[in-house]
């Protein structure tokens, strides 16, 4: 297994006892993960209409977001660009709707500008995984379009950041900067960004294929078509362990996030179809319990360094 998107979150400053490293977060975790987003959909868009380079490339594109998809702040947010990215969870199967209207239209729908405008639900990674995975990468011309889209819509998150969003995290207060007025703001935010994306692994990367006893649901598993399911909650609990490395000195949580992370190189399930075995969706429910667990240290353990209180709206039927 390999190792390395999101719930509504607000945090309230209380005090400030000590201050995240807002810098080393961006340099060591924000950056990083965000350049090899921007990079692994590049090497997709690269990648000749061969269905079994292709499969390697989206592998590698889809983990690289799921190590990423909580920094969902700032350029990420613009433009609608992380559904773009990922329009998951699909309720209603927008994206099989919006690629069989792009099929459809045919090629003059499938120039650059065109597929700009076009659904979310129809861009992206969930639309690639179909085509690629599903479909052989035909029609081609269709997979390179909508790789070369992604790998655009990337780039633009990558020079986001790089060419102002950045600046502004670490210049808090400074000229023109309305987005962060003191430091404690620019950590809450990434504190913000750990806790949002443990929640969402727990409640929708592992609850959605979990569902009820009575009522599982392994086909809503996110990467399902392409067998990631279960790497993408251990590219995303590793790049989130990560992050909370760079936020404080919290040893619990990362003995926390650890145990979680073991629970998943433990779990031989990788699109969570056992969820319907009682035995099997035991092993699913622990790690959902695990992640659970550390976000719920996380958020006091980090939470009381920074001096910030955590507290969450859940997102309806996600």
């Amino acid at each position: 297994m390999k190792l390395f998107a999101i719930l509504p979150c607000a945090v309230a400053v209380l005090t400030s006892p000590a201050v995240a490293d807002v810098d080393a977060a961006l340099d060591r975790h924000v950056l990083p993960r965000i350049d090899d987003l921007a990079a692994e959909t590049r090497a997709l868009a690269d990648t000749p209409c061969d269905a079994g380079q292709l499969r390697a490339a989206f592998d590698d594109a889809a983990l690289a977001w799921s190590a990423a998809s909580h920094l969902t702040l700032g350029p990420a947010e613009e433009n609608g660009r992380a559904r773009a990215i990922l329009f998951w969870p699909d309720e209603r199967d927008s994206t099989g709707r919006g690629l069989r209207l792009l099929m459809q239209q045919g090629a003059d729908a499938w120039t650059p500008d065109a597929i700009a405008r076009a659904s979310v639900a129809a861009r992206g990674l969930g639309a690639l995984e179909r085509l690629i995975h599903e479909d052989d990468a035909q029609p081609c011309a269709l997979t390179l379009a909508l790789s070369d889209d992604l790998a655009a819509t990337a780039a633009a998150i990558r020079d986001g950041w790089h060419d102002g969003f950045a600046d502004m995290m670490r210049t808090p207060g400074g000229p023109g900067n309305t987005r962060f007025l003191t430091e404690s703001e620019a950590a809450a935010a990434l504190f913000t960004a750990l806790l949002a994306g443990l929640e969402y692994t727990a409640d929708t990367r592992l609850g959605r294929p979990l569902g009820t006893f009575d009522d599982p649901r392994p086909a809503r598993a996110e990467y399902r078509r392409s067998g990631l399911s279960l790497d993408s909650v251990q590219a995303a609990l590793v790049s989130l362990r990560e992050l909370a490395a760079t936020l404080a000195d919290a040893p619990r949580t990362l003995e926390a996030l650890d145990r979680a992370i073991a629970t998943t190189e433990d779990l031989d399930d990788p699109v969570f179809a056992g969820v319907a075995d009682p035995q099997a969706r035991f092993r699913v429910e622990t790690l959902q319990t695990a992640v659970r667990e550390a976000r719920n240290i996380a958020a006091t353990e980090i939470g009381a360094a920074l001096g910030v209180s955590a507290g969450f709206n859940s997102a309806d039927g996600d």
